[in-house]
């Protein structure tokens, strides 16, 4: 299980070209971007139930892929509460390092939904970094905006975490 720090900054830069590699550094993306649009989100009544939502889909995403196209039921659907934002991130951690110990050749032959790899991309991948979009516009419609990363620099705005 990764430190909850685990996407604090985006890891480094994959250390070759490859298939796995550039379906991991995408992981990596999505749970740096999903780390911040979650830090320090604070519950306010009317727009919970749709970032909640929305984050408990990004999970589903993220299951459904370890499940139809590695065959591995990833944990128990994590509702809103403390420890919900970890597992979420926790999946996207999980799921990169199942794709990273599959060679270009295995990755060639992996389908989901009985269509080549690259739909998991066009498919789950995208939809859960649109909905990590969305959430971080929402908590901006309503006044609790994102703790703060530079998603092109791929780093924090600050040293420390604020979490």
């Amino acid at each position: 299980m990764p430190e909850s720090d685990e996407y604090h900054r985006i890891p480094g830069y994959p250390d070759h070209l490859s298939s796995t590699a550039v379906l991991a550094r995408m992981l990596d993306g999505l749970g740096f971007r999903f780390y911040w649009a979650t830090e320090g989100l604070r519950a306010r009544v009317g727009d919970i139930m749709s970032i909640g939502e929305l984050a408990v889909c990004i999970w589903q995403l993220m299951n459904w892929v370890s499940t139809d196209a590695l065959k591995t039921r990833h944990y128990r659907n994590p509702k809103n509460g403390p420890d919900a934002r970890e597992q979420k991130l926790v999946i996207i951690h999980d799921l990169k390092a199942a794709i990273l110990a599959l060679n270009n050749e295995v990755l060639s032959e992996l389908h989901f939904l009985g269509r080549p790899f690259w739909h998991i991309i066009t498919g789950p991948f995208s939809d859960a970094l649109t909905h990590t979009g969305q959430i971080n516009r929402f908590r901006r419609l309503t006044g609790n905006p994102c703790a703060g990363a530079n998603v092109f620099k791929d780093e924090p705005l600050k040293a420390e975490k604020t979490g």
